[in-house]
């Protein structure tokens, strides 16, 4: 009897739980689509169509009462045959339609999609947009030599991103020379400022460069081919750099009063600046070394009665290179701390003096006998409190000055050979601050001879 019993409760466990497996394979548990039907949502309405730099901006109005509309959908057909979408939301009444070359009218499909992906009928906009930016930069490439490459200036007066690719001449076999892009030289430009950068390094010859554009939307242009011959361009070799003490440098820990220390008693002449030590001496800025803490000048001040400090900006540096020389830009790598960063000691205003040995007078005259060879002066970043990393990569590892193209003083002669240089120390980043540093002060350009 007990056994049966058993058997009962059994067999009524067995069909509840085939009762609960049933259940749930006919019920979903989870969020279920809505269904908002199947009818087709009403065309828009185009109000305005302005035409952009390859693109048009499309205003629209959607048609009332249908709470249901989720997007609006644009379409075309690309050169390549390719369809081109793009969405907005309902919340937005323009839709922006980029990708187009040429100024020739272009078909534009726009649909209004409700929340079940119905779309309406199409409405049609036919209009001409503006030149790309991409043709703009291309009629406006220029390339010309430069020191050790080609220097490429364009337009991008709308600040879109597109690409310049650059194409050099290789031998693919023997007697047949082809152009071949190389991916390492490709220019990136998305800003209408900075439209001109150098192509390095490339040998004292002759030979041909291509410069094609291309930018997102797989639109590419055709390729200028341009015959250069680069100038003649090497690393000055900085283990030839000396210190000479004509201009009575010193160390010092501190900044010192320039009414005792600031003048040569004797000749007049302004006395290079105080260095920290031998550690961070002028020297330290030619050992090849771009991350250290190296040269670190002090500026010289002036005391008032009241015993208030003014620091003089103006700090000399002098070198005897060993070679006769003619500059054709210079690098500068200031400390990689992020306090320097466009802020502090680092160097943002400088002059470059040059003579040589026919100037008998050179350690007894200044600035008479020397010549001015150019005057430059640092970039600083669009928005100080949010630099980019583009202009944080800038300003540590890519901070150059071409001696002819970025000289700001008129009165300067950047052609000129030397072999003694004077640097003249003229802004720090931050005012108030009573030292200048920099790590390294690379030189590149034409040696004439060596001593």
């Amino acid at each position: 009897m007990k056994k049966m019993k058993n058997n009962r409760i059994y067999a009524t466990l067995m069909l509840i739980i085939s009762m609960m497996a049933v259940s749930c394979m006919d019920s979903y548990l989870g969020i279920e689509q809505p269904d908002f039907g199947t009818d087709t949502p009403e065309k828009l309405t185009v109000n305005r169509v302005v035409p952009m730099a390859g693109a048009l901006e499309i205003h629209f109005s959607l048609p009332a009462g249908n709470p249901n509309h989720a997007q609006v959908v644009a379409t075309y057909i690309n050169k390549a045959g390719n369809e081109v979408e793009f969405k907005v939301s309902r919340y937005s009444n323009t839709i922006l339609v980029e990708g187009f070359t040429g100024t020739d009218e272009v078909t534009v499909d726009l649909a209004v999609m409700d929340e079940s992906g119905n779309r309406s009928d199409i409405t049609q906009v036919r209009d001409k947009p503006l030149l790309s930016p991409v043709e703009v930069a291309r009629a406006s490439l220029l390339a010309t030599p430069a020191f050790g490459g080609v220097k490429l200036e364009w337009d991008n007066k709308e600040a879109l991103p597109f690409a310049i690719h650059v194409l050099t001449e290789d031998e693919i076999q023997l007697g047949v020379k082809t152009l071949i892009e190389d991916p390492s030289k490709t220019i990136y430009s998305s800003d209408s400022l900075n439209t001109a950068t150098y192509l390095r390094q490339y040998d004292n010859v002759e030979q041909t460069f291509g410069f094609a554009l291309s930018d997102k939307w797989g639109n590419r242009t055709d390729t200028l081919i341009e015959m250069i011959t680069p100038f003649k361009e090497e690393i000055i070799d900085y283990n030839l750099v000396e210190a000479v003490a004509y201009f009575n440098p010193t160390y010092g820990t501190t900044s010192k009063d320039f009414a005792e220390f600031g003048v040569d008693p004797v000749t007049g002449l302004l006395n290079d600046a105080t260095t920290h030590s031998a550690a961070f001496a002028p020297i330290t800025m030619f050992d090849g070394v771009t991350t250290a803490n190296n040269f670190l000048a002090r500026k010289f001040y002036e005391e008032s009665p009241d015993g208030q400090r003014t620091y003089i900006d103006d700090v000399y540096v002098t070198l005897d290179l060993r070679q006769d020389l003619r500059l054709s830009r210079v690098q500068l790598y200031p400390r990689p701390s992020s306090s320097y960063l466009y802020s502090r000691s680092s160097v943002k205003r400088f002059r470059i003096w040059g003579t040589d040995d026919a100037n008998a007078a050179r350690w007894s005259n200044f600035p008479e006998g020397w010549t001015l060879i150019g005057e430059y002066e640092g970039k600083m970043p669009a928005n100080s409190a949010s630099i980019t990393q583009e202009e944080t990569d800038y300003f540590y590892n890519r901070q150059e000055y071409a001696i002819s193209e970025d000289n700001v003083n008129p009165e300067a002669t950047p052609t000129a050979s030397f072999r003694y240089m004077r640097l003249q120390l003229m802004e720090s980043y931050t005012a108030n601050e009573n030292f200048y540093t920099i790590n390294e002060f690379k030189m590149f350009g034409e040696v004439l001879k060596y001593y």
